[in-house]
């Protein structure tokens, strides 16, 4: 089931919402993402929260959450979506805001992986998918330029990277030192290999 998780970091650019919203089969908000779907104009299947950040929605199947919790409101929007059969999610208005907030909102791209799920992270000018290591193979796509991959651990080994504008061979890629990004496509498609290491791999425009 392709699922879609409103998340509720400032947001102000909706068409890509919409986008999403139509592609998927299921939407879940989590608490102040009910605000961004009404601006949309998106009627979620269920809403998760503990409502601090507004009132309790009526007309929506809802899941309250205490306020104390270990969890934050995406994290149990992702863990009650896999429970429903979700084997995609996408995650959208989850990267604005505070900091410490979206990369937690990041690294439930690599707990998705842990878990069998297909995940990606939205906004309106990146895509952002959760490398684990191995051979991936991606495919261009002019709407996003630029590719860029960020080492989550202190070092990728092995990099190789075949279709790319600035094409690596076996290198060592430092996290204190980062040497891919603002890459760009120079195929049809094109490969990111990593030997060992875990990095996000985020697809990207200007404005």
């Amino acid at each position: 089931m392709k699922t879609l998780i409103l998340a509720s970091a400032p947001e102000t650019e909706y068409d890509y919402v919409r986008q999403l919203a139509q592609q998927a089969e299921y939407i879940i908000c989590a608490d102040g993402g009910m605000r961004h779907a009404a601006a949309c104009g998106i009627q979620p299947d269920l809403v998760i929260g503990d409502f601090d950040s507004g009132t309790r929605p009526d007309g929506v199947e809802v899941i309250a959450l205490k306020p104390e919790k270990d969890d934050s409101d995406l994290m149990c929007c992702t863990k009650e979506a896999i429970r429903r059969g979700a084997d995609d999610i996408t995650y959208a208005c989850a990267s604005g805001g505070r900091i410490d907030h979206f990369l937690c909102n990041l690294s439930l791209l690599e707990y998705l992986h842990g878990c069998g799920v297909r995940g990606m992270l939205c906004d309106s000018r990146n895509r952002v998918t959760f490398h684990p290591g191995g051979e991936l193979q991606y495919w261009a796509n002019a709407a996003y330029p630029y590719v860029g991959i960020i080492p989550l651990d202190a070092e990728l080994v092995g990099v190789t990277l075949r279709g790319l504008k600035y094409p690596l061979t076996d290198a060592t890629v430092s996290r204190a030192q980062i040497i891919t990004i603002s890459n760009e496509p120079a195929a049809p498609a094109y490969t990111i290999s990593v030997r060992k290491g875990r990095s996000l791999v985020i697809e990207s425009k200007d404005r």
